[in-house]
């Protein structure tokens, strides 16, 4: 498998995607600072822009600029890592990377089927309990008003020139696109969700390893939550008194879930918040006050976060330098080591990571990874890693 070069808007999308073609004997660094220094060509490489939520689409178009230009060239599948639900300024980082890359082909299939995210007609639709909706992007017009023509095409299709926005309702369709573009000389942008890269991961190599364990997630396990969608905001409920609503991440905070890590093995936890507060200083102040917390505690041996702003800003506060990624233990939730995080004596280093995106998962979904039990017993999933269990000793490299 040739490595990886992946671009994403936020630390979640990063994680979900580049999980795909990481292992245990294959590791996928994640970095948010930046492509790191010295990168060799055959190293795989995901990186956060951190442009997911800010307001200036030539801001992201810049930062993905600066990116691809410093990422080394050579033989690195390409992939410009989309929402499914089309959040952020997709059309704009792809549009950049095409202006650096000037690759042969873009092709562009943001379907996620496994999430309830299909593409029909080029329009993206989620699945709701009313059946099925239009997101409010319409990613095709979005990139030809940045310049790009865009011919839709459906599986089977030959690939065009250019940029290609492709249908997709299965996985089975998904398979047929990533076989197409793979077959193709030439250099080739791929541009889609988890789905995507699930499906070129699978096509590339047919080896798959066993399954994730069900056990429950390696204790203490502290959760800590600043998303408030509503997805995570049912998980949470689903969860019952494992759940600690806290004030702040003072001490006193912290002697309340050093308590109940001592008592149960594992804390969730997130912020109660002032109702008002603008989005902007709501996640500052999550990702100040969560930072603070984790700072005054112990590392525990699980750290499970939803939200790839409260993921990034907890990185940054522990002092991490990035995160080792190497399976999942289901499409969506990514497992990683962190690397560095050494604060007054008290070593992050190695401590594993399993993270989700806010939006993601269904209401039982954390109960199952805290208390044990299938992964996703409610439908049945591709199998999520190939290179063996992602659990490894603890302080193991991974």
């Amino acid at each position: 498998m040739p490595p990886l070069h992946l671009i994403a808007d936020d630390l979640t999308g990063a994680l979900d995607s580049a999980a795909a073609f990481a292992g245990p004997d294959r590791p996928v660094a994640v970095h948010w600072e930046g492509v790191p220094a010295g990168l060799a060509a055959d190293a795989s490489v995901a990186l956060d822009t951190g442009t997911r939520d800010i307001g200036d689409a030539a801001a992201a178009r810049r930062r993905v600029t600066a990116l691809a230009t410093r990422l080394p060239d050579g033989g690195a599948l390409r992939f410009a890592k989309l929402d499914s639900l089309l959040r952020g300024h997709g059309a704009a980082e792809i549009a950049a990377w095409m202006a650096v890359d000037r690759p042969d082909h873009c092709i562009v299939a943001p379907a996620f089927p496994f999430q309830g995210r299909v593409t029909r007609g080029g329009r993206q639709q989620v699945r709701g309990a009313d059946g099925w909706t239009p997101v409010a992007t319409d990613l095709a017009a979005a990139l030809e008003s940045e310049g790009e023509r865009v011919r839709l095409c459906r599986p089977g299709d030959a690939v065009p020139p250019g940029v290609s926005l492709w249908d997709a309702e299965t996985d089975a369709d998904l398979a047929a696109i990533a076989a197409t573009g793979l077959a193709l000389p030439g250099r080739v942008l791929w541009c889609g969700s988890g789905g995507l890269a699930a499906a070129l991961a699978a096509v590339m190599e047919t080896g798959r390893g066993p399954a994730p364990s069900p056990d429950p997630l390696p204790r203490p396990l502290l959760g800590l939550f600043g998303t408030d969608h509503p997805v995570t905001l049912l998980q949470l409920d689903a969860c019952g008194d494992d759940v600690l609503v806290l004030p702040d991440g003072g001490t006193a905070s912290a002697a309340r879930v050093a308590a109940r890590l001592a008592e149960r093995g594992a804390a969730l936890v997130r912020l109660g918040l002032p109702d008002g507060l603008a989005r902007d200083v709501a996640a500052e102040r999550i990702g100040r006050e969560l930072g603070a917390l984790a700072r005054r505690l112990v590392p525990p041996a699980t750290l499970l976060v939803s939200g790839g702003e409260t993921l990034r800003a907890l990185c940054q506060a522990l002092g991490a330098g990035r995160l080792d990624l190497d399976g999942a233990l289901l499409p969506g939730v990514p497992c990683s080591t962190l690397r560095g995080g050494q604060l007054d004596g008290r070593g992050w280093d190695g401590v594993r990571v399993v993270s989700k995106s806010g939006a993601f998962g269904d209401p039982s979904l954390l109960r199952r990874l805290i208390r044990g039990g299938a992964p996703d017993a409610s439908r049945t999933a591709p199998q999520p890693t190939r290179h063996g269990s992602p659990w490894p000793h603890r302080g193991e490299r991974a």
